[in-house]
């Protein structure tokens, strides 16, 4: 075990990354997993204590306005908070404790709370939402809700990607135009090259929470912008910015945002029909009422969840060739080859990103190729 370990670090050290860092990855990795597999043993006890029998407690609960509408807001809020409330100290421990002792957050713990607080009412906001639109469909149409809900599901993330860049992320983080008379025409030039318009460039002040380098391209259509993190813009050249950039912009050029649309839509109707199945052959067994009956709603939640783990290697696999082919489209937009490898060996080590992670962890889990092949493929075409 140690003579392969140190084969893996000699490999790694070659290509430039920082063993001690990657040493420190890994262990990072494992106790977000860790931590990860605490949050969904809890999910399917509290899934399981519902289906024998609480969902009609709480349904009874949140009938005191009557049914329909009012019933169904009650009781996803009576859900939401049972499954948050339990895994509170999984959550503090690994978004607050676990960041800051691996240096990765600098967030004080009222600035995180805030932001908990926000994402614990925009999450139970769009659940509400979804909820009863879900039912309002299921007793309007029984037999072709699933199809209804497809297109709204469909719509909704549409509207989010278009949105998200001007409404969601201000919530969390400060944006302001990037001021540099060298940078911000080279990456503009760059966007117009690739067809691609853009909004501006935007540095997002991420240094008071975060020390993670982040940047990319936000938004769709005529709220499409150049996201850099001061902690990116801090400790890169503008070589290296540019191949971060051009990365992004061969997600555009090969329409992959559309690709990946397609794909996740393609999975999502499979897994509406397959709810519609399980609910209707849960009917008899958990004793609810018709499919539109509020009380499966934990039936559904758990169904889509099983269904988005089974299928989400599939789209991992599409998502790496994709981003494969973008950083190949880099690598020919600014021919830099050492800018490439220097951006992939500092942003793995400076996020804590594991660069050689398990084949078989890489298969199921990752939507990018590791690290280390990204720098190992820049490295040969190159030569």
């Amino acid at each position: 075990m140690e003579v392969l370990r140190g084969d893996r670090e000699a490999r790694l050290a070659a290509r430039g990354f920082d063993v001690s860092r990657q040493r420190l990855a890994r262990e990072y990795k494992r106790k977000r997993t860790t931590l990860a597999g605490v949050r969904i043993f809890a999910y399917i006890a509290i899934s399981a204590a519902l289906l024998r029998g609480l969902t009609f407690d709480l349904k009874s609960w949140a009938s005191v306005f009557g049914g329909g509408p009012p019933q169904y807001a009650l009781y996803t809020i009576a859900l939401y908070f049972l499954f948050w409330i339990p895994v509170i100290p999984v959550g503090l421990f690994g978004g607050f404790v676990l960041e800051r002792r691996y240096g990765m957050s600098v967030q004080g713990l009222r600035s995180w709370l805030a932001d908990a607080a926000k994402g614990l009412v925009i999450g139970l906001g769009f659940s509400i939402v979804a909820v009863e639109a879900l039912y309002l469909l299921l007793g309007a149409s029984p037999d072709l809700w699933w199809l209804f809900a497809w297109f709204f599901t469909i719509a909704v993330a549409v509207v989010l990607t278009w949105l998200g860049p001007v409404v969601l992320a201000p919530l969390f983080n400060s944006y302001e135009r990037v001021r540099d008379d060298v940078l911000t025409p080279r990456l503009e030039s760059l966007a117009e090259r690739t067809g691609a318009k853009v909004v501006g460039v935007y540095r997002m002040l991420a240094s008071a929470k975060t020390t993670r380098a982040i940047g990319g391209l936000a938004g769709i259509g005529n709220t499409r912008r150049i996201v850099l993190s001061d902690t990116l813009l801090t400790r890169y050249a503008p070589d290296e910015v540019e191949t971060v950039i051009a990365h992004e912009l061969g997600h555009h050029v090969h329409r992959d945002v559309l690709r990946l649309m397609i794909a996740a839509a393609a999975v999502s109707l499979i897994g509406l029909l397959a709810v519609d199945q399980i609910l209707r052959a849960a009917i008899p067994t958990l004793g609810l009422a018709g499919v539109a009956d509020i009380a499966g709603l934990p039936l559904v939640a758990l169904s889509i969840a099983a269904i988005s783990t089974f299928m989400g290697p599939v789209l991992n696999a599409l998502s790496r060739r994709w981003e494969a082919r973008a950083d190949s489209f880099a690598l020919r937009m600014t021919a830099n080859p050492d800018a490439f490898t220097s951006t992939m060996v500092k942003i793995h080590d400076q996020n804590l990103g594991v660069a050689d992670p398990h084949p078989l962890a890489e298969l199921l889990f990752h939507d990018h190729p590791s690290g280390l092949r990204r720098v190992e493929a820049a490295l040969r075409w190159r030569s």
